[in-house]
């Protein structure tokens, strides 16, 4: 749905008022088409169009996670970690794949690989392709070298399966559209979660704090094309919440719950006392954080969950208590 909106911002062209409009489009990658949420600049004195600093790249995050779940494709982090588990530089991993000097290092910085690169780089996954393919590139290393690669290689673990600590923050969480699109970082969610207490005094109920973390997420998702968390959201009768939440809050490091009576009813508090450790967090995201928590700190969370219900995101699903999908992050009324 195409929307329009003043913004605070003068026209580079006249100095006048700035329009910003957002809307929905079909945009081509490699012979097919993807639908993306596009953004774009109007000067209400002339009409002419002109994009902001960062939307091209907006743009193409959507498109480029829409193509490697389309086509099997590692994430840039996945790719990073196989490297990691085997201990390899970039130089040893592009000469065992094949690939172009500088290829591997391209694709953990974010280049999408051909469907065919990728697929090879899928099968390395299991430990015994690696060392197939490893034999197979034995002429790109010296003796001393390839020995070297291949103790490495070796003492490698098997497979690599969701850590108990990722089982429990994430469940059966798949990455995609419904988790944002972000990896699943354990570190990244505990901070999150830390640092919204934090930002609360080091005391909120369960309840505001759910809000916040939709609130964070989608937002978040809003202004990059990822979510911080890579957490699900259901929508539930008191508003979006992580899905098992409780779960969630009962095992983030340096959290403790606690009952307290009021007026002759328990309710329960989350307390964080210690200082947060921002580090897993990139400065967008904390930047993202911070935003949220200005506008939602303040408020009763009554209010919160008030504000929550006036969502598309919720409203959409709460009938039947769904997972909402973090392309009704654009229709974000309560964060801009």
């Amino acid at each position: 749905m195409k929307t329009e909106r003043y913004i605070d911002m003068k026209s580079p062209l006249t100095g006048g008022r700035v329009k910003l409009v957002e809307d929905t489009e079909e945009q081509e990658f490699r012979k097919e088409k993807y639908l993306v949420h596009v953004r774009y600049c109007v000067c209400e004195d002339t009409g002419e169009q002109f994009t902001m600093e960062g939307q091209d790249d907006f743009v193409l995050n959507q498109i480029y996670s829409q193509y490697r779940l389309a086509h099997g494709i590692p994430f840039a982090d996945e790719i990073a970690s196989l490297r990691k588990r085997y201990g390899l530089n970039f130089t040893q991993m592009s000469k065992i794949m094949g690939f172009g000097t500088n290829q591997w290092k391209q694709y953990e910085q974010g280049v999408v690989p051909s469907e065919s690169n990728g697929k090879i780089i899928v099968t390395i996954r299991n430990k015994q392709c690696m060392l197939a393919l490893l034999e197979a590139s034995r002429s790109e290393f010296t003796d001393v070298e390839y020995d070297k690669v291949k103790t490495s290689v070796m003492s490698a673990p098997e497979t690599v399966d969701r850590t108990l600590e990722q089982q429990i923050f994430y469940g059966k969480t798949e990455r995609g559209l419904m988790n944002g699109f972000a990896e699943m970082n354990t570190d990244k969610l505990q901070a999150m979660v830390r640092c919204l207490i934090q930002r609360e005094g080091g005391n909120v109920c369960p309840t505001k704090l759910n809000k916040e973390m939709f609130y964070a997420d989608f937002l978040h998702f809003r202004r990059n094309s990822r979510s911080i968390s890579g957490l699900q959201y259901r929508a539930i009768q008191y508003g979006p919440v992580p899905e098992h939440f409780d779960t969630i809050y009962d095992n983030v490091d340096g959290v403790t719950k606690e009952s307290v009576i009021t007026y002759d009813s328990e309710s329960i508090r989350l307390h964080c006392d210690a200082t947060c450790d921002t580090a897993p967090l990139s400065a967008e995201e904390l930047d993202t954080l911070t935003y949220v928590s200005s506008i939602l700190q303040p408020m009763k969370t009554s209010e919160v969950v008030e504000l929550s219900h006036n969502e598309d995101a919720w409203k959409h699903h709460a009938s039947t208590h769904s997972m909402i999908p973090y392309s009704e992050a654009y229709e974000l009324r309560g964060m801009r």
